[in-house]
């Protein structure tokens, strides 16, 4: 006799949900917390995201069902109607914050942290009761859009041609959709981020596509300048990265099995989470990131190309092989992406000597004889931003954008423009910043240097750069503005079209990204008072020029602490009394 299976139950006890297990329902005590003598208790369902269910999701569901995902998880139908989201939602962005888990190399310091495990009824969260509903064209156009102009700034991913049939769990897509969102007003980004949110709080099981799906949300976190939630989302893909061990050599196998395009899916995921990260830690001023203290056994990414037309059989290139580069007798061909692992690399290293005690004369020039031989060492095709085929090429672009900021860090903070920065004679321990070294003049020169390279960047079209990229724009203008307090009058117009043309670019990214336009209103305002200083009085908004050059200076310079968007000059100054770099990009 045939027999109907029950239903399965759209309500599950807290305990059953910790574990992942199915729970029988019974108001309780349910069976599993009778058994094991359990507390066993209930949490209102907080639906999140929805979409249309058809007879397509049906199938899909039971395919799914007898389709195991590398890693060792089981893949889940898109459809999340009758799931439970046992957590709560921040009232918005910024307002709670998960922990960062122990050993994270970026912590938030000024966020108020609330701990994950705390009631659902905390004055801190309060559940949603919005819903996403998509239909199957819809998120079509969302993966469109995400692949076409996000994906290759972060391409971790399958390739495009291979997304329909991979079979990503239901939080990694919504993350997709979410980023493709912001390219296109036809949807609401921030309903799609609260529901991202929800599918993702924690406790979430460790697996390649979580931690794929984190890593994504921080990049776009980031952009959106939600800088506390994007920190604490990344120190989650950052644990959940080294905790899977992605660092390995083996890893690809392990999360790939024998397919070498989700072999080399799973390289790139580990290696963007370094970059990422590495990055993110010199814009918030730390000394250090997590990912920078574990063996880096993982193997290195292979070309754009070759990787968006499907491998045939996998690439085992290693760190230890592109180290030798600079002594082979014969030259090797790497991938834009080892250039631009290797400049986080070298950036590393500035932040590290940046926290040391003592600058020492031969450490700096270390750092920056590495700085010029990953340049003079760079093959002819790698020599620019631009392909072979006129297209920009995004990763040297990040390389280049990275290995300038490494630049500017290094030599800025030890340089003479620290004296030209306005207002900077008003600060108290302005004086313990003053470079009394004869080679002040030569860092100066360098982080000019730097930061024009900067600006060249800038004008490549700028409809694909990664959010990230914003970051590097603000680096660049602050040098640049702050020649213009050094230089005579003579050089002024070739700081203002340079100026102009990195303020430019940001203006193209606030249409995607609200970080870039929080910061160009910000730097909008210095430009004015420095190169319109009659406007600016006008206005009201003036200051005394400064001795120096007699160019007039806006008086909510204050407002920027410029000191705060570089590392100290060594590390037995404390610069906390200005501040963080919240005060440009805030939460």
């Amino acid at each position: 006799m045939n027999r109907t299976a029950p239903r399965p139950s759209s309500l599950a006890c807290d305990e059953c949900r910790k574990k992942h297990l199915k729970c029988d329902s019974t108001t309780p005590p349910c069976t599993r917390c009778t058994n094991e003598s359990l507390l066993c208790s209930y949490t209102p369902s907080r639906r999140g995201y929805r979409r249309r269910k058809t007879p397509w999701d049906s199938a899909k569901t039971a395919a799914a069902q007898k389709t195991p995902q590398h890693g060792g998880t089981s893949t889940s139908s898109f459809v999340l109607g009758d799931m439970d989201l046992n957590q709560s939602l921040p009232l918005k962005p910024g307002d709670t914050t998960p922990p960062a888990p122990s050993g994270s190399g970026i912590v938030p310091s000024d966020a108020a942290v609330f701990s994950a495990e705390a009631p659902t009824d905390t004055p801190q969260t309060i559940a949603t009761n919005r819903s996403v509903e998509l239909t199957r064209q819809e998120e079509e156009r969302l993966v469109h859009l995400y692949y076409t102009h996000f994906h290759a700034t972060a391409p971790i991913l399958v390739p495009r041609k291979r997304y329909a049939t991979q079979a990503y769990p239901a939080h990694l897509k919504a993350v997709v959709h979410f980023i493709g969102s912001h390219y296109t007003p036809a949807f609401d980004s921030n309903l799609l981020h609260d529901a991202v949110e929800v599918l993702l709080s924690p406790p979430q099981e460790s697996t390649l596509h979580t931690t794929q799906a984190l890593l994504l949300l921080s990049i776009a976190q980031h952009a959106r300048a939600y800088h506390v939630n994007a920190l604490a989302t990344l120190s989650r893909a950052t644990e959940m990265a080294i905790e899977l061990q992605l660092h390995s050599r083996d890893a690809p196998v392990r999360y790939g099995g024998l397919d070498p395009l989700l072999q080399e899916s799973v390289k790139r995921t580990w290696w963007e989470v370094y970059c990422i990260e590495g990055y993110l830690a010199a814009v918030h001023r730390q000394p250090s990131f997590r990912c920078n203290s574990v063996s880096l056994e993982a193997l290195l990414p292979c070309e754009e190309n070759a990787y968006r037309d499907g491998l045939e059989e996998p690439q085992s290139i290693t760190l230890d092989q592109y180290d030798a580069r600079f002594f082979a007798d014969h030259s090797v061909a790497f991938s834009s992406a080892c250039y631009r692992i290797e400049a986080i690399r070298i950036l590393a290293r500035v932040l590290a000597l940046t926290a040391a005690t003592v600058d020492g004369p031969d450490d700096i020039q270390s750092v920056d004889n590495a700085i010029v031989a990953w340049k003079l060492h760079l093959p002819d095709d790698k020599a620019t931003a631009i392909d072979r085929c006129g297209d920009v090429d995004q990763m040297m672009l990040q390389a280049f954008a990275f290995m300038h900021t490494a630049t500017v860090f290094l030599h800025f903070p030890r340089s003479e423009l620290l004296l030209r920065v306005p207002t900077a004679t008003d600060i108290e321990c302005a004086s313990a910043m003053v470079p009394a070294s004869p080679t002040s003049a030569q860092h100066a020169t360098k982080a000019i240097v730097a930061s024009k390279e900067l600006s060249d960047l800038a004008a490549l079209p700028v409809n694909k750069y990664s959010p990230v990229f914003t970051c590097a724009l603000v680096f660049g203008c602050i040098v640049q503005l702050s020649a213009c307090s050094a230089h005579a009058h003579s050089c002024i117009v070739q700081h203002r079209d340079r100026v102009a043309l990195m303020t430019g670019a940001l203006k193209s990214l606030r249409r995607h990204w609200p970080v870039a336009g929080q910061a160009l209103r910000k730097l909008n305002t210095i430009a004015s008072g420095i190169f319109n200083p009659a406007q600016s009085k006008q206005s009201g908004t003036s200051s005394p020029t400064t001795h120096d050059s007699g160019i007039g200076m806006d008086a909510t310079m204050g407002d920027l602490c410029w000191f705060d968007l570089f590392p100290p000059r060594n590390g037995t100054e404390d610069f906390t009394m200005f501040g963080t770099a919240h005060d440009i990009w805030p939460s």
